[in-house]
């Protein structure tokens, strides 16, 4: 089956280009600064869940005194490896992390929580995986103890006595974005919203399936294609047609 469409696809960017392109900067920034950049970029099958700049200027205190590998660890707490999971694959259960700690994932009438975290921005495509943006900092510390509420109207401080600064960490060395993608900075509450009830696939637990588990610990489905393998298919069907 053949599609018409109105515009060119492209192959989505990695993660430095997304970073910058979504107003992230503090986030680029502590992936440089750790010397993550290439792995965050290059390694394949990733679920990112990157802070905005609000939540790093909320525990500005805290972040001055990090030594390189301690950000190190905070930053692959907030990294699955080897799964690209978008929203509506998510659902209530237990992930490990990167760094080794867990995450909790906790899904509130359509929104998706992180530990305690929000995710303000969902599915974000990157060349490999998928990126969700958060409104507060992960603490490995937590390892996936606290549990989102209907309550987390305000970003949760995960770092116990941090406080704001006027200055956002991370950010100097990094230069401001030549364009911005709108659909990448606005700020959805209800990130879930236009994707299918969670029906429990793996790990789920969701009212109204009788088939879902409630004994998994599993927060994903199967892994996604990434943006190679989508490229691969693209490319090769663009061969058969060159053939006919």
């Amino acid at each position: 089956m053949i599609h018409v469409i109105d515009g060119l696809l492209t192959i989505p960017p990695n993660v430095s280009v997304i970073a910058q392109e979504a107003g992230l900067s503090a986030f680029l920034g502590a992936v440089n600064a750790t010397n993550l950049t290439e792995a965050v970029n290059t390694t394949p099958d990733l679920t990112i869940f990157a802070p905005n700049n609000g939540a790093f200027e909320d525990i500005s205190s805290a972040l001055g005194n990090l030594t390189a590998e301690e950000a190190a660890s905070i930053l692959q707490y907030h990294v699955i490896n080897g799964t690209v999971a978008y929203s509506s694959t998510l659902s209530n259960g237990s992930v490990p992390t990167l760094g080794g700690g867990n995450v909790t994932i906790t899904i509130i009438d359509g929104e998706v929580f992180v530990n305690r975290a929000r995710v303000v921005t969902a599915d974000v495509l990157i060349a490999n995986g998928v990126l969700h943006v958060l409104d507060s900092v992960l603490s490995p510390n937590d390892n996936g103890t606290a549990n989102g509420t209907e309550s987390d109207d305000t970003p949760y401080v995960a770092f116990p006595g941090a406080s704001s600064g006027s200055d956002v960490a991370y950010t100097s060395n990094i230069p401001s974005p030549t364009s911005t993608n709108a659909a990448l900075t606005s700020t959805n509450n209800a990130v879930a919203s236009g994707f299918p009830e969670n029906t429990g696939a793996i790990g789920g637990n969701s009212a109204g399936n009788p088939e879902a588990s409630s004994s998994s610990s599993s927060a994903f489905a199967a892994p996604v294609q990434t943006g190679a393998i989508g490229a691969a298919a693209l490319f090769g069907g663009a061969a058969i047609l060159a053939n006919m």
